[in-house]
C-alpha cells in the first residue's frame, strides 16, 4: 500500500522498449541504477513501468544500445498536477464540487421516527422544529440526550427515547407507554372497565365473569349500552351504608344480530381500457421547494381521461445520505371509455359479488349465519338488490366505565 502511494506521488512512466539489443539496454539501465517493475515480453518488444526520474535517465541510453523507448502513458501526482494546471477553472470547479458535496453532507435532510402507534408522527416532528431539530439543522454539535429528555417531558405516551444520526438521516426511536384503561380517579393497581354492546342485537346468552349485569337473554342491546357494569354497589340506602366499588367487569355476550344491505347495480356502465399513450412532466424540489421543468414529454394535450401516477426519487449518497435534492415524475396514461350493458343476470350476479364481499367486511367469517336471503327489483335503468341477513355473533366490548350510570341491575 505504502510503494503504491510512494510511485504516485514520485509519478511514473509506463514504456514500451523495442529494437535490436532490448537486453542489453536493460541490462546496462539497472547497471546504472534504473529500477523497472512489472516488465513483460510482448513478442519482441517489452513492457514495463518506470519511475518519472529514472524515465529522463535512460533515454540516453537508447542511443548507445540502439533501442527505442517509448513512454504509453504517465501516471502520478506530478502529471496530474500539470494537468490541471492547463484546465485550471475544471480544478476549480471540481474542488467546489467536492465542498458542496461536503457541506451538503454537514446537515440533517431526513428525519424518521420509528415504533409510533398511538402517538402523531407530525405532532412530534413539529416539536422537535419548535426545539431546533428539525431538517437543514447543523448535525455536528447535536445533544442526544436533551433532545431525548424533552421529547419524554413532551409527550406523556412515550416511555422511551432514541436519538441518532447516520448520515444525514436522523432517526428517532420510540416506545410507547402501555395504553391505561379505566377512568384515572379510580385506577389503583386493578383497571376498571365496563362491557358494552359492540352491535345492535337481542341477546340470546350471556356467561358473566365479573360485574353487575345490566340485561339478560332475551333483552333487545343498542351498540354503545353498559351491558355489564364495573360498579358494584355494597350495602343499601335504607341501612345508610350505601357505597360502591369497581371492578374490570368481563363477560362473553352473544346475540341475534340483523343485518340489512341494498346495493343498486346500473345496467349501462363504462369499460376502461389503456390506449397505450402516455405523457409525463417533471419537477425539481430543492430544499423543500418545487420547481416545475417547463417541458412536456410524450403526447397529452388532447387525453379526455387519463389516470396520474407520481414516482419521486431523492438523490443519496449511499443509504444513509439523503440529500435536500429530489425529481418528481407525473405520468398521465390515456384511458378510454366503453359504453357498455349489462343483462339481468349480470346485474344479478355482481350483486351477489358485491354483497357477498360486504358480509365479509362487517360480519367476518367465523360468525353462524342463521338466515341470509337476498332480493331483487327491476328498475327503468337499474337493479335493486336488498340482502336480508340474520346471524348469532359475539357483541361484547371492553371499555373504561361510565362513574354515574343510573340502569338498575335486573332482578
Amino acid at each position: 500500500m505504502f510503494i503504491k502511494l510512494w510511485k504516485f506521488l514520485r509519478g511514473y512512466v509506463k514504456i514500451e522498449i523495442s529494437g535490436f539489443s532490448v537486453e542489453r539496454f536493460l541490462s546496462r539501465a539497472i547497471g546504472e541504477g534504473a529500477v523497472f517493475w512489472d516488465l513483460q515480453r510482448l513478442g519482441g518488444k517489452f513492457a514495463a513501468k518506470v519511475s518519472r526520474a529514472d524515465f529522463a535517465r535512460i533515454q540516453i541510453l537508447t542511443q548507445k544500445t540502439g533501442s527505442r523507448v517509448v513512454a504509453k502513458s504517465f501516471h502520478g501526482l506530478p502529471y496530474l498536477l500539470a494537468r490541471l494546471r492547463k484546465r485550471l477553472f475544471l480544478a476549480i470547479g471540481g474542488l467546489v464540487f467536492i465542498a458542496g458535496l461536503v457541506l451538503l453532507t454537514s446537515f440533517i435532510w431526513q428525519i424518521d421516527i420509528e415504533g409510533t402507534n398511538r402517538l402523531n408522527n407530525a405532532e412530534i416532528l413539529d416539536f422537535l422544529a419548535e426545539n431546533d431539530f428539525a431538517l437543514g439543522r447543523f448535525r455536528h454539535g447535536v445533544v442526544y440526550r436533551d433532545i431525548e429528555n424533552l421529547l419524554l417531558l413532551e409527550f406523556e405516551d412515550m416511555a422511551w427515547a432514541s436519538v441518532s444520526i447516520v448520515g444525514t438521516r436522523a432517526v428517532i426511536r420510540v416506545v410507547e407507554t402501555i395504553e391505561a384503561v379505566g377512568d384515572s380517579r379510580f385506577r389503583g393497581n386493578d383497571e376498571f372497565t365496563d362491557v358494552v354492546a359492540a352491535k345492535d342485537g337481542v341477546i340470546v346468552y350471556m356467561a358473566t365473569s365479573a360485574g353487575k349485569p345490566l340485561f339478560r337473554p332475551g333483552d333487545v342491546v343498542a351498540a354503545g349500552e353498559i351491558v355489564v357494569a364495573s360498579r358494584l354497589d355494597v350495602g343499601t340506602a335504607e341501612e345508610g351504608n350505601l357505597s360502591h366499588r369497581y371492578v374490570r367487569a368481563d363477560a362473553a355476550v352473544w346475540a341475534r344480530v340483523y343485518y340489512r344491505m341494498n346495493f343498486e347495480i346500473p345496467f349501462a356502465y363504462y369499460e376502461r381500457s389503456f390506449t397505450g399513450r402516455r405523457a409525463w412532466t417533471h419537477s425539481l424540489s430543492v430544499g423543500g421547494r418545487d420547481f416545475r421543468i417547463p417541458l412536456n414529454f410524450g403526447a397529452g394535450d388532447d387525453f379526455i381521461y387519463y389516470e396520474t401516477i407520481e414516482s419521486r426519487r431523492q438523490a443519496r449518497l449511499g443509504a444513509d445520505y439523503p440529500l435536500p435534492l429530489s425529481r418528481t415524475q407525473t405520468t398521465n396514461y390515456e384511458i378510454v371509455r366503453h359504453l357498455r350493458t349489462r343483462t339481468t343476470e349480470q346485474a344479478q350476479a355482481l350483486a351477489i359479488e358485491l354483497a357477498t364481499r360486504r358480509i365479509a367486511e362487517e360480519v367476518g367469517e367465523n360468525v353462524d349465519i342463521l338466515t341470509k336471503e337476498i332480493s331483487f327489483a327491476e328498475g327503468e335503468r337499474e337493479l335493486l338488490a336488498e340482502v336480508f341477513l340474520v346471524t348469532i355473533e359475539r357483541i361484547d366490548r371492553i371499555q373504561p366505565p361510565e362513574i354515574n350510570s343510573t340502569k338498575e341491575e335486573i332482578n
